[in-house]
């Protein structure tokens, strides 16, 4: 999972009471510019008790170092996700995100926020 931490403090997690659960929820977008990646994500409602239904969310990486993403198995959405972890590394961030198929991609980057979609 993610150092809580770093998720806390988002504006979403201020919103639900505590941070979301990213296990089986699904990635429908990514979006990169010059210094950012948005990743959008449905985060089932089954895994989060704080949750009443299904939810999009949007995660913005802020000040990317450097991107490794892996889709093999692109359907209806990008990914199913297996795991997300996000753990802080050196002076910035790391996130790894795995499918459940087993693709890995990761995201080196300086700073995040996480907000509701719908």
């Amino acid at each position: 999972m993610y150092e809580i931490d770093l998720i806390k403090n988002t504006k979403l997690a201020k919103q639900l009471g505590g941070p979301p659960i990213f296990i089986d929820g699904y990635l429908h977008r990514a979006n990169i510019n010059h210094h950012d990646l948005t990743l959008d994500i449905k985060i089932l409602s089954q895994n989060n008790p704080l949750l009443n239904r299904d939810t999009l969310v949007q995660l913005k990486m802020i000040g990317i170092k450097r991107l490794h993403f892996d889709f093999l198995n692109i359907k209806n959405q990008l990914m199913i996700i297996h795991d997300l972890e996000i753990r802080k590394e050196g002076t910035g961030l790391h996130m790894i995100l795995e499918s459940n198929t087993g693709e890995i991609s990761e995201v080196w980057f300086e700073s995040i926020e996480l907000h509701h979609l719908n």
